[in-house]
């Protein structure tokens, strides 16, 4: 998981904090994001959304190999596999675990009070058959979605997170706080095979998800993360994972024509 300046990620190996020096100057990621009146950075397509892309700059051929520009990458263990794809008439960033367990992050200030909503997309193409977010020695997960919230001034012990994830045996639904660090919590928002090979769309008001895990009103995000591992069951997970779009209202669409993104 991450913030913005800081990476918060509970994957399969443990919970690692990371919190790089801060710089008076805008990250490079940073500095390809606009910044709204209402205090949020990200690509404002239109008045009422802010898109975060799967990529700043698309390849004029894809597949093609390689973090995508405006993300950086985290490996807790093993090699990451990580490309841009074209899937179904929309760009996607194709994550690829085998034995490993790694996260691409990137910093994003957004309001949530001013846009509570976030939609994204993904297709799991393969789940480790015996993860269980329940079960530390289990717990692998194909999909997973990480919202960053950093409290200073100890981002490392007092950021909070949730991460949305895609579980092979948890029931949707299922809440719960990370074993390794209570700051971070869990929601189960697709569980199973049932729909491998197919996109999965999804919306949540994160400012009331909030609300309810942690019991007081969402500060603002600072970072967000996208992870994939398999170590812990010592298998392999694939999934592609779309744009994801904070919104103002419910009914937002995360998936953008890809000529946008070109």
């Amino acid at each position: 998981m991450v913030t913005a300046g800081v990476i918060v990620l509970a994957g399969a190996v443990g919970v690692v904090f990371l919190s790089p020096r801060p710089s008076p100057s805008p990250a490079p990621v940073a500095a390809t994001l606009a910044t709204s009146p209402d205090g949020a950075e990200g690509l404002a397509d239109s008045p009422g959304r802010i898109r975060i892309p799967v990529a700043d700059l698309v390849p004029s051929r894809l597949p093609a190999e390689g973090v995508p520009r405006g993300w950086q990458l985290k490996e807790f263990a093993g090699q990451a596999a990580v490309d841009l794809v074209r899937s179904d008439g929309r760009v996607a960033v194709r994550l690829r675990s085998e034995r490993a367990s790694f996260a691409l992050h990137r910093d994003v200030v957004v309001d949530l009070g001013a846009f509570p909503y976030l939609a994204w997309s993904w297709k799991v193409k393969r789940l480790p058959p015996a993860g269980d977010v329940r079960d530390t020695a289990r717990d692998d997960q194909a999909a997973q979605l990480y919202v960053v919230f950093p409290r200073w001034p100890s981002p490392r012990s007092a950021s909070d997170v949730i991460g949305y994830v895609w579980d092979s045996r948890a029931p949707v639904g299922t809440q719960l706080t990370h074993p390794r660090a209570p700051n971070v919590r869990i929601v189960v928002v697709e569980s199973g095979g049932d729909k491998l090979d197919l996109w999965q769309r999804y919306q949540r008001n994160v400012a009331d998800d909030y609300a309810a895990l942690f019991g007081r009103p969402a500060p603002r995000v600072g970072t967000l993360a996208l992870m994939v591992d398999s170590n812990d069951t010592r298998g392999a997970a694939e999934a592609l994972i779309g744009d994801l779009v904070f919104s103002r209202r419910a009914g937002e669409r995360a998936e953008i024509p890809s000529i946008v993104l070109r």
